[in-house]
């Protein structure tokens, strides 16, 4: 029995560790229901894996809610469109090294301050503030 194909494929680009580097690859996605709204979808794989009468209730725990309109513009899963699928990667990617720099910034203001595990404590404290200049440099005045 055919599949029949109930909207556009979508895409979306994952990253992956590999022993060579980092690898990156074009996930497809396919219409698996619908709604006035909304197009469900599930990635190829998953697609593929199920079949017969417990299909739909085996498929919905992996699948996608996107919306069908406004898929040019601000965030969804993945996009009917392999260019805004990279573009969306990029700015996921983007967003990823600023908190890992904030993050990185916050463990090295604490480590400055404290010394590393190896460095014996003085005592417990209830409350601390530690000048960071990172963390500073933020813009404060939108909170």
């Amino acid at each position: 029995m055919e599949k029949k194909k109930l909207g556009p494929d979508h895409y979306r680009y994952v990253d992956e560790l590999d022993p060579k580097g980092l690898e990156v690859t074009c996930k497809k996605y396919v219409v698996i229901g619908e709604t006035e709204q909304c197009w469900y979808i599930v990635d190829e794989f998953h697609n593929n894996l199920f079949g017969g009468s417990h299909r739909e209730s085996l498929l919905k725990k992996y699948r996608k809610r996107v919306l069908k309109n406004g898929g040019e513009h601000g965030r969804r899963f993945a996009y009917t469109d392999k260019a805004l699928a990279l573009r969306s990667f990029k700015a996921r990617k983007s967003w990823q090294v600023r908190h890992a720099e904030l993050t990185l910034e916050r463990a090295k203001a604490a480590i400055a301050y404290f010394g590393d595990a190896k460095t014996e404590s003085t005592g417990p404290i209830d409350r601390l503030v530690i000048p960071c200049e990172y963390i500073q440099a933020m813009n404060w005045s939108e909170c």
